[in-house]
């Protein structure tokens, strides 16, 4: 499956001017945005905390699709940044994808995620995300099977499985923190949508821990580079986006690269701004 005929959406947590008018939905129940492109619901959400003057707003986005997809989220953006909408500390992102994989191919996700967790939260710019309650690290359960039990249980992970164990065919990745920055955002979904197609697409299974051997070096190490940057770098040759890891066939592959016709994502702001925060990640406290 290619990875613009996977269905994604997100959940983007915010918080609202006290004097907005824009109806909020309860938890789980959104109400449509008028201004917002088709679709598109607010909510709330208990976990936000709101300066004075402000309310919780949760923007909730129809299932998307490809190209479109990522248009359709930018010009959503660019709306609610103009409703005068912002993030804190407390707000997270949420990327949804739909799932139709088998059990081998949920199991390679599963391990792949393992694999590169110190990417996906290097690419966030803090170290807040993985110390939160909301988004546990998976890595530490020791096997892709023990993983899933505990994803399938508790939707509080870097991975939640909560949906898809109760016979729904969706995942959730709740890693990021929130965010109003598209070139983040553009970022944050094609990466996901990249371990989800590798998953779908290929049989070998990933190991749960990489460990190189000392005194090797290896295409995605750079002088001075952090453990994020380091981990974010390898993630970005796993997926295609640097050249270096596969051969053949899939050279030129970039898995989770949207398209229509030929219009693709610029690929080179999307991996500067990424890198950019997981520098900012390595030099967190």
């Amino acid at each position: 499956m290619n990875a613009n005929d996977i269905a994604f959406g997100i959940e983007i947590e915010t918080h609202m001017p006290g004097t907005d008018r824009t109806p909020i939905g309860g938890y789980h129940n959104g109400l449509p945005v008028a201004w917002l492109p088709a679709g598109w619901k607010a909510e709330r959400d208990g976990s936000i905390r709101t300066p004075a003057g402000r309310k919780p707003c949760e923007f909730v986005s129809p299932v998307l699709r490809g190209y479109e997809g990522l248009a359709n989220v930018e010009t959503a953006v660019d709306a609610i940044k103009e409703r005068g909408a912002r993030v804190n500390e407390s707000c997270g992102l949420h990327v949804t994808v739909s799932w139709n994989g088998d059990a081998a191919a949920l199991a390679r996700l599963i391990s792949l995620i393992a694999n590169h967790e110190g990417a996906i939260y290097a690419s966030t710019g803090t170290k807040r995300r993985e110390r939160t309650h909301w988004a546990k690290q998976i890595k530490s359960y020791g096997n892709k099977d023990a993983a899933k039990t505990r994803c399938e249980r508790d939707r509080y992970h870097l991975l939640n499985l909560t949906h898809l164990a109760a016979g729904r065919n969706r995942i959730e990745i709740r890693a990021f923190a929130g965010t109003l920055n598209k070139t983040k955002l553009i970022g944050y979904i094609q990466m996901i949508l990249g371990l989800v197609e590798l998953a779908l697409n290929t049989k070998r299974c990933s190991g749960w821990d990489y460990a190189k051997k000392p005194g090797t070096k290896s295409c995605w190490d750079r002088p001075d580079a952090g453990h994020g940057e380091t981990e974010l770098n390898r993630l970005f040759y796993r997926l295609g986006w640097t050249k270096g890891w596969y051969k053949g066939e899939l050279r030129n592959k970039r898995f989770g690269e949207l398209s229509v016709g030929e219009q693709t994502c610029d690929w080179k702001p999307v991996k500067k701004k990424l890198l950019e925060l997981a520098r900012k990640y390595d030099q967190a406290v």
